[in-house]
């Protein structure tokens, strides 16, 4: 307890999904988990329960893909708490297609939440934390930005963008002590994948996934944790994959007889 004690979080994505479980246990360490986001009604539910547990949270609407509305937020949450230390991009949308089936409006879309979003909260969020003299900026990132996948190159394109941003970041500032690593979850049972369930779902963790369980909202919230936190200061311009060993082995059908 109290990896994060009194760190201020800025969390995008934060009312669903990985998200939210992330906001959580930002919370549960200390933290004050500082919730972006235009789905006012799921972030009060998060909220509320959050603080039910005696831990800090607060919800500030904002879109996340417009610049203006992104520098009043963080101005708003820098003049309450006097600092931000933490930003962790979690906001994402996983629309399938290919190049051709994939409409450009949806190509634009997909990157302005996965990609664009990262660069304008860090371009924001690091000039405030210039001030504080360091901080930790987490990415989701995801393992096809590492090895697309068939049918979704969208994500796979805004993902790869999302690891590539992550280490320009990460060289950039190092000596300002910011800190920029990603995260890339493997399958997770969250809204973003709904509909992959049932017989699916087991056919492709059988195939591609080594570990014999579920990778949980959990697991990619305790590797956050750890690195917002001091015990990873050494750490920055990484990619922690967290998939139960799918990309590991290349998504072989290694379980195949």
């Amino acid at each position: 307890m109290d990896k994060l004690k009194n760190k201020v979080v800025i969390i995008t994505g934060g009312t669903s999904g990985i998200g939210s479980v992330t906001a959580e246990r930002f919370a549960s360490e200390g933290a004050i988990s500082c919730i972006l986001g235009r789905n006012q009604k799921k972030a009060k539910k998060i909220v509320e329960k959050i603080r039910q547990m005696g831990n800090q949270a607060y919800f500030f609407t904002c879109d996340i893909t417009l610049e203006e509305e992104i520098q009043k937020t963080v101005k708003e949450i820098y003049e309450q708490f006097g600092k931000i230390d933490v930003l962790y991009n979690s906001a994402g949308i996983s629309p399938a297609g290919d190049v051709v089936t994939t409409s450009f409006q949806d190509f634009k879309n997909v990157m302005e939440t996965d990609l664009y979003s990262i660069f304008l909260t860090s371009h924001i969020v690091i000039p405030y934390m210039e001030k504080e003299n360091g901080g930790s900026i987490i990415n989701i990132a995801g393992t096809y930005g590492v090895r697309p996948v068939p049918n979704k190159v969208g994500y796979a394109c805004a993902k790869a963008g999302a690891l590539s941003i992550t280490r320009s970041v990460a060289i950039d500032f190092a000596r300002k002590n910011i800190r920029c690593n990603s995260i890339s979850p493997g399958f997770v049972e969250t809204p973003l994948n709904d509909g992959f369930d049932g017989e699916r779902r087991d056919n492709f963790l059988e195939k591609y996934q080594p570990a014999d369980f579920i990778i949980q909202s959990e697991d990619i919230a305790n590797a956050a944790v750890f690195l917002a936190s001091e015990e990873s200061r050494g750490i920055t311009g990484q990619n922690i994959v967290v998939d139960g060993g799918s990309e590991a082995c290349l998504y072989y059908l290694h379980k195949k007889d």
